[in-house]
């Protein structure tokens, strides 16, 4: 597909908004299984799910959209199987979707993971107005894609969102932040990493679906579409290593005292005596 087409695809129209959702197919948690060899998480044949708070980033793009008017753009970086996560988030409500694969790709750490997504969305024309997606992943954690985006693209962020209101060329959004709620204006184009709370996610209607898997079109860009170099994607591009996994710790088995104050303070006196925390009271007498 030329790119002539390809942005004729993106193309919004001015005075509406351009949103980018960036989304994560990561393997059910319950499922999950490591390649030790290579130190990453293997996904073929473990059922895969929408990275939950980036579900919670789409939701929040169509309810700008339908306040706003314009566009919702899913994107994702991944194996061909990635397609089965931008079908669902075009049944969910999507207008287009946008599939980042190669086998370069395979094996990417946060940093190149964050470079191909980024120089992606540098090639929508029009540029988006707004970068969504979740704070982080299930399956990593980390935290790093949102930020490194923005900082790829030079564009504002905000993580940890909770509330969105939309002010024409401008967004005032809510976060939590050390147990303190900060309330924020941030100029567009901007990147939001939002949180879970922020707006509930609908059920996904089965007429929907069957007509994302059967009448839509998804774009899919590879390492040359992209431009980019093998050494700047993938394991090549990575720059950090998984070394070694450890499970976590065991965690000591709690009690419950139950009964008045006094004799629970008994009862915890008592158990901290066995334990030779205090010690024992001497005999009085």
């Amino acid at each position: 597909m030329g790119w002539a087409k390809i942005n004729e695809i993106l193309c919004i129209l001015s005075e509406n908004m351009n949103i980018v959702v960036c989304i994560k197919q990561v393997p059910d948690v319950p499922t999950i299984r490591v390649d030790r060899q290579r130190m990453t998480i293997i996904r073929e044949g473990v059922e895969s799910i929408i990275n939950p708070m980036d579900f919670v980033a789409l939701e929040a793009a169509l309810e700008l959209r339908g306040k706003q008017g314009g566009q919702v753009t899913v994107i994702t970086m991944g194996p061909p199987q990635s397609e089965a996560a931008l079908r669902e988030a075009l049944a969910v409500g999507a207008d287009r979707a946008v599939l980042l694969t190669d086998l370069a790709f395979a094996g990417a750490d946060t940093l190149a993971t964050s470079h191909v997504l980024a120089t992606a969305i540098s090639k929508f024309d029009p540029f988006p107005d707004l970068v969504l997606c979740g704070v982080q992943t299930i399956d990593s954690d980390t935290g790093h894609v949102g930020p490194q985006i923005s900082e790829e693209l030079d564009i504002p962020q905000v993580c940890g969102i909770i509330e969105i209101h939309g002010e024409g060329e401008s967004l005032t959004v809510k976060r939590l932040s050390d147990g303190f709620l900060d309330t924020l204006k941030v100029s567009l184009p901007a990147l939001l990493a939002v949180t879970t709370g922020l707006c509930p996610v609908r059920e996904l209607p089965l007429g929907a679906l069957e007509s994302a898997f059967t009448q839509k079109d998804i774009v899919t860009w590879g390492i040359e579409d992209l431009g980019l170099k093998e050494e700047e994607v993938g394991l090549s591009g990575s720059a950090t290593r998984v070394l070694k996994l450890l499970p976590p710790p065991l965690k000591r088995r709690g009690e419950m005292v139950s009964g008045s104050p006094q004799s629970q303070v008994d009862v915890l006196i008592r158990k901290l005596e066995t334990l030779s925390i205090i010690d024992e009271e001497s005999p009085k007498g």
